[in-house]
């Protein structure tokens, strides 16, 4: 039995490793879809540890923080170097319960005044987030997939300067679920190569009623040949060539959004 507890917190202090290594990533600069899909699995995995360790504050806890990260997934808020530090900082105070209890000791008053803290913070967080989504209700979101972060970003920064709500993903397959899970009013996807991922992703959106009607932007190379054929076969409204030309990007959005 003793061996098994061991095991168990060996476990849990190694994903504990690994969620503070992901988070140092996400300070440094990594908030790619990966990396945030990495520290929502870190701590949902924590969670469940913790409840089978009868840990029931820190999955509470983890719960909230589950939450915060959902928000991000969709797109709501960016995981900034604050919120970094609030879950290195939960991280910690984790590792410390786990050594506590891994040393028979199970009551420390000291610990519910930071309950309640970190409680207020992550929950402070979640409301920021769900004002967000009432906010954004009204803005026409568009959502970029490209595997390139300049595009990503450069589009990003003009459409949102525009008044936009901008979604973005390096990956087809996480863009398909972003689309699902938001409404969606315009995507740019990149076309720069003969791109199956792409191609499978349009498919996908004609077929389904809900997506159907999305108007498309195929982000190109300058040197893309045979353009206007390309545009037909995917039902594309218009495409935008790569580096990003800020003037063509607000003509596009100009064109195809403010009129519908």
């Amino acid at each position: 039995m003793e061996i098994e507890q061991n095991i168990f917190f060996d476990e849990f202090k190694n994903k504990l490793i690994s969620l503070e290594n992901s988070l140092i990533d996400a300070k440094s600069g990594n908030t790619e879809s990966d990396n945030i899909n990495e520290i929502f699995r870190a701590i949902h995995t924590i969670k469940g540890t913790a409840d089978l360790l009868g840990m029931f504050e820190v999955v509470s806890l983890t719960h909230k923080a589950e939450d915060v990260l959902q928000f991000i997934r969709d797109g709501k808020f960016t995981l900034d170097d604050k919120l970094c530090n609030l879950l290195i900082d939960l991280k910690n105070f984790i590792s410390v319960l786990v050594d506590n209890v891994s040393q028979g000791i199970f009551d420390d008053d000291s610990s519910e005044n930071i309950f309640i803290e970190f409680d207020k913070e992550f929950t402070r967080y979640v409301n920021i987030a769900q004002n967000n989504q009432n906010k954004s209700e009204d803005m026409k979101t568009i959502i970029v997939i490209d595997d390139a972060a300049l595009t990503r970003y450069m589009i990003k920064k003009i459409a949102t300067d525009e008044g936009y709500n901008v979604l973005t993903s390096d990956n087809t397959e996480d863009g398909w679920r972003k689309i699902k899970s938001h409404k969606v009013d315009l995507l740019f996807c990149d076309f720069s190569l003969p791109n199956d991922n792409s191609s499978e992703l349009v498919e996908m959106l004609k077929i389904d009623y809900a997506t159907k009607n999305i108007p498309i932007v195929m982000l190109l190379s300058k040197n893309t040949q045979n353009i206007s054929k390309l545009g037909k076969s995917f039902g594309a409204k218009a495409w935008l060539g790569k580096p990003i030309e800020g003037n063509q990007l607000k003509l596009i959005l100009k064109k195809i959004l403010v009129k519908n």
